[in-house]
């Protein structure tokens, strides 16, 4: 994990909605600007079927996304999501879900971004394209 030390420097620890994921970073490559992640598909996750309902699923590539390009911009903006499209290739049992993400462009406002969710049995699952707004930090209202 050549450059896993950013993601560490900019979060102490993964925010409460992706410890409830599992969060668990594999790899950060920022010269390749890709990242893989590790999750736990949960059986609190499942729908009716018994399989990882589709909202965790994007859920997992959004956070995967988010944190890589909020490593990219550093401290200087923080990326907000403005457009997640996620297709569903097949069902997702309970266990160890993994997604890679990368960014593909970063403009002065927007980067764009995709990701893979891989399945228990390393099958791709769902992909994601996504457009992340890039906001200025602002100091904090006294």
């Amino acid at each position: 994990m050549p450059d896993s030390h950013l993601m560490y420097d900019m979060f102490k620890q993964p925010a409460e909605s992706s410890r409830s994921l599992g969060f668990e970073l594999v790899s950060l490559d920022m010269s390749k600007m890709e990242t893989r992640v590790r999750f736990t598909g949960k059986s609190e996750f499942t729908n009716p079927a018994g399989y990882v309902q589709g909202g965790y699923l994007s859920a997992m590539m959004d956070d995967t996304i988010g944190m890589l390009a909020t490593v990219k911009t550093g401290t200087r903006a923080f990326p907000s999501t403005i457009d997640l499209h996620t297709t569903f290739l097949r069902p997702v049992r309970i266990g160890t879900i993994e997604v890679v993400a990368r960014l593909r462009n970063i403009g002065r406002s927007v980067i764009f971004a995709e990701a893979d969710l891989y399945d228990l049995r390393g099958k791709e699952a769902a992909r994601a394209t996504a457009s992340l707004a890039i906001n200025p930090m602002k100091a904090p209202v006294r």
